[in-house]
């Protein structure tokens, strides 16, 4: 059984630069131990940790305190660097932005191949709510037709990174986060190669 929550840390005065692996040894170390003893205590088991943190301090949790890890890349969801250029907008038919975030990927499944304390990779976190980037193969069609055209880009590439992973790595699961049950008919044709679809919802009866 899972008992996961999504883990990242900033201290209080900081924002999202601050970056925890960044710093010497000892104030990471002594941040997980403080973190990760409270987790424990909680019932968890498994955190999701976002791509940037080393394979070693995967190992380190795992290790020390029994969480795995399911370790995030967030596939564009928040801008692409193309040739030292940043888009904030991802453009999920662009071949270049394809293939950049596909090597991304497989570059940290390199990285991490045989960490102890990986649990599954999970490339893409509620991509479907930044689907707002314009090119030629979509902004001709109808307004209905182009969000479903954009949102087959979006789950091609997620179907083709699973599939690639596992070229490289056949011992963890595949996992996706949708946001809400946007598109679940074009997930279903055009993700091919997950083993774990979730959704993450935000609703409320007020």
């Amino acid at each position: 059984m899972i008992r996961g929550m999504n883990w990242d840390y900033f201290p209080i005065g900081t924002n999202y630069a601050y970056s925890l692996w960044t710093q010497p040894d000892d104030v990471i170390k002594a941040a997980l131990d403080r973190e990760m003893s409270l987790l424990k205590v909680m019932g968890v088991n498994v955190i999701r940790q976002y791509s940037g943190v080393p394979p070693r301090w995967v190992m380190y949790i795992y290790e020390q305190y029994g969480i795995w890890t399911v370790l995030n890349h967030s596939l564009g969801r928040y801008g692409t660097t193309i040739g030292g250029v940043f888009n904030a907008q991802t453009d999920y038919s662009d071949p270049r932005v394809r293939r950049a975030l596909t090597n991304e990927v497989l570059a940290l499944v390199d990285e991490f191949r045989g960490t102890p304390g990986l649990l599954m990779w999970l490339p893409g976190n509620e991509n479907n709510y930044g689907l707002t980037w314009k090119s030629a193969a979509t902004e001709n069609l109808p307004a209905g037709e182009r969000d479903a055209a954009k949102a087959a880009f979006l789950y091609s590439l997620v179907g083709e990174v699973a599939r690639a992973i596992k070229t490289r790595d056949t011992a963890h699961p595949v996992a996706f986060a949708n946001g809400d049950l946007q598109y679940l008919d074009i997930i279903a044709r055009a993700a091919k190669g997950l083993d774990v679809f979730g959704t993450n919802v935000y609703r409320s009866t007020a």
